[in-house]
């Protein structure tokens, strides 16, 4: 508590001097809970429990419980296996912009995330380990401030002063005055014997804060935007939502399969939950580049100067499903950003983006920001570039996914194209139906599937007589669409003229005439 005596005793003289600097972390505590902030509490919490863990790790654990049967309004936890809470993390916790977080290691490098846990919670809870062997919570365990400490605060630097409590209340932010605590809550020394080793306890404060825990839960649980996607340090996350003494939890774990990995580029295979398979291309930003663009952003004013660490290590990874294509893609800085700004692939698009400070958007036009999708514009063209050349294989439906870029950001990638010598137009990517896992490009290939009702005139039928330019009709339709819709804005049209069908009737015919003769056909 000393600490906070000292901040008590500042924040009193601060006011009495008229003086705003202590208010500081009171107007920062604000906008946590302003609405361009809200709604991303769990997220923020999953984050910091991810950092925890050793980087390149691959293993750690994470458990989520929100629990509404305990106390008055509910209990939401968020516990971790990584590193214990060590002095400097809880020096960062109670101050503003002292979290020793580069930018690329996590939602909260400014050290203010955490600070939005007061949209729940009037007293967040902390509960960590000495070390890895301890069997207890013997570490930092401590809540932060409730009114009533205020009171006892108040007493100790202006005992003659009645006012100083409210004073205290008004001006001081309960996170910065941080009480010690002996007796470590029932519910949370399980989480010790499952081999936990932080845990952070948020007593709901309200009705409405336990329907808006509620709410983040599921948005985290939504399968269409994955939130284990890009969290490489872990290797299991767990959710339980308990509610009238039942609850059991879902596990969400990641395995990974490295496909490819040369020259600052790695391709995987990912499987997470319900067994969703991606295609994932991560690419290492280029580091003349990244300190140019990194320069030019702290030099105009929307960078500072802790993004220069990033020059040396920035990295973007770009993933597309295996499977069934997505309707629409989504922007990660580590976890889900916002539904706008608009992803430029249908995938899920990661990389250390400058953000506003809910991580919802992003301002496209900093030099930052574009060099990190052009990156991930690089990461797609050279990964096709492997498919055609034999050195990696993939689903067809992926690399579709990574080629079909939105029309107003597809220049990036035909760019990226050019620095390898290649034309977009000339690249085989797409799908043929003869032979079997050959691909054709937007010059020489087409979709088409035949006249209506036609039994003999066919797709498969065309492709049996050996031309190989058809595009597989097995393609699912979405993806079929967008090549269209794309070949149309470049004008790379896919449809055949009519000499072609002439050509392709008289290859039918003449395939047909090599079998033994049917009049009827």
């Amino acid at each position: 508590m000393a600490t906070a005596v000292m901040e008590a005793e500042g924040c009193l003289a601060d006011l009495k001097r008229g003086r705003r600097a202590a208010l500081e972390i009171k107007e920062v505590t604000e906008r946590m809970l302003s609405p361009e902030y809200k709604g991303r509490v769990l997220v923020e919490l999953l984050q910091n429990a991810h950092d925890a863990h050793p980087a390149r790790d691959g293993v750690g654990r994470v458990e989520i419980v929100l629990d509404e049967d305990e106390g008055e309004h509910g209990v939401l936890y968020v516990a971790n296996g990584g590193r214990p809470l060590g002095y400097k993390n809880f020096e960062a916790l109670c101050s503003i912009g002292l979290s020793s977080k580069r930018p690329d290691e996590g939602i909260g490098h400014k050290g203010i995330g955490f600070k939005s846990v007061l949209q729940l919670t009037a007293a967040p809870e902390l509960y960590s380990v000495v070390g890895a062997s301890a069997k207890t919570f013997d570490g930092f365990c401590f809540r932060f401030a409730r009114d009533e400490d205020f009171d006892w605060l108040a007493h100790q630097v202006a005992p003659d002063h009645p006012e100083a409590p409210g004073q205290l209340r008004a001006n001081l932010s309960s996170l910065k005055v941080p009480v010690p605590v002996d007796d470590v809550p029932a519910a949370v020394v399980p989480f010790r014997r499952r081999g936990l080793v932080t845990v952070v306890r948020l007593p709901l404060r309200n009705a409405e804060a336990r329907q808006e825990a509620v709410r983040q839960l599921r948005e985290l649980a939504d399968d269409g935007v994955p939130f284990e996607l890009f969290l490489n340090r872990l290797g299991k996350v767990s959710v339980t939502h308990r509610v009238g003494g039942r609850g059991r939890p879902s596990v969400y774990t990641r395995k990974i399969d490295l496909l490819f990995a040369s020259r600052g580029l790695k391709i995987q295979k990912i499987t997470l939950r319900r067994r969703t398979r991606l295609i994932m291309v991560t690419a290492a930003v280029d580091r003349e580049r990244a300190h140019e663009a990194i320069a030019t952003g702290v030099e105009s004013g929307p960078l500072t100067d802790d993004w220069h660490a990033l020059g040396e290590s920035a990295v973007v990874s770009v993933a597309v499903p295996a499977g069934e294509p997505l309707e629409r893609g989504r922007l990660y800085t580590f976890l889900p950003m916002g539904a706008q700004p608009t992803c430029p692939v249908r995938g899920f698009l990661n990389a250390p983006f400058h953000t506003d400070v809910s991580r919802r958007t992003m301002a496209e036009s900093t030099h930052w920001n574009d060099l990190l999708l052009d990156t991930a514009a690089e990461a797609c063209a050279r990964a096709a570039v492997l498919v055609d050349e034999g050195r990696v294989t993939m689903p067809a439906g992926a690399l579709v996914d990574l080629m079909c870029w939105d029309h107003d950001q597809m220049r990036r990638l035909e760019l990226a194209f050019k620095t390898q010598g290649r034309e977009f137009a000339e690249v085989p990517f797409m799908p043929v139906l003869h032979p079997a896992g050959a691909r054709t490009s937007y010059r020489h290939g087409y979709l088409w599937h035949g006249p209506d009702r036609a039994r003999v005139f066919t797709p498969q039928a065309v492709a049996a007589s050996g031309v190989r330019e058809v595009i597989d009709t097995g393609l699912h339709p979405l993806r079929a669409d967008r090549l269209v819709a794309l070949g149309a804005a470049r004008a790379l049209g896919l449809l055949p003229h009519a000499s072609v069908l002439a050509g392709w009737a008289e290859s039918v015919v003449s395939h047909l005439s090599e079998k033994e003769f049917d009049a009827g056909r």
